[in-house]
């Protein structure tokens, strides 16, 4: 069937069209063999349809379907993302300073002064190694050399 028509009869079952588009379709059917042929079909599904008994889903269908058509990570493929370097490395950066606030707070409180001691100084500088690791994005570890000797690398005006 190849009838101009025959894409709005669904809808003109459905009483989806706009009321002109209705009555040319309505003015069409009495003439057109076909299209009367495909709407008794629609009409007789829609029917059968009609006496089926109403299904009610399980609570957890929707979410069986959803796992069934895009399952979730594994617990492998979860733990390749954590343990990646672009994930890692920044985590390593910030446990890294909290360690240093935490060491600097408990020496400062216990010597009474704000003054850092040698040991607190190289903290405070591997400190500033793990920023440059985060900034620069590492993606292997092989890359922590050239970092360590960042400083020998930069250019002085």
């Amino acid at each position: 069937m190849s009838c101009v028509y025959e894409e709005d009869l669904t809808a003109y079952l459905d009483g989806e069209l706009a009321p002109s588009r209705r009555a040319e379709v309505e003015a069409h059917l009495p003439g057109c063999a076909d299209c009367q042929h495909l709407v008794a079909l629609l009409n007789h599904a829609l029917s059968v349809v009609r006496t089926l008994p109403e299904y009610t889903p399980a609570k957890n269908t929707r979410a069986a379907v959803l796992r069934r058509v895009e399952p979730g990570p594994t617990w492998a493929q979860v733990l390749a993302r954590a343990l990646n370097p672009g994930v890692l490395m920044p985590s390593l950066g910030l446990a890294g300073a909290l360690a240093l606030a935490l060491v600097v707070n408990v020496a400062a409180r216990r010597s009474g002064s704000e003054h850092l001691d040698a040991r607190q100084l190289e903290l405070a500088s591997n400190l500033d190694m793990v920023e440059d690791l985060d900034v620069l994005g590492l993606d292997r570890f092989e890359d922590l050399d050239v970092v360590e000797h960042l400083q020998e690398l930069e250019v002085n005006p």
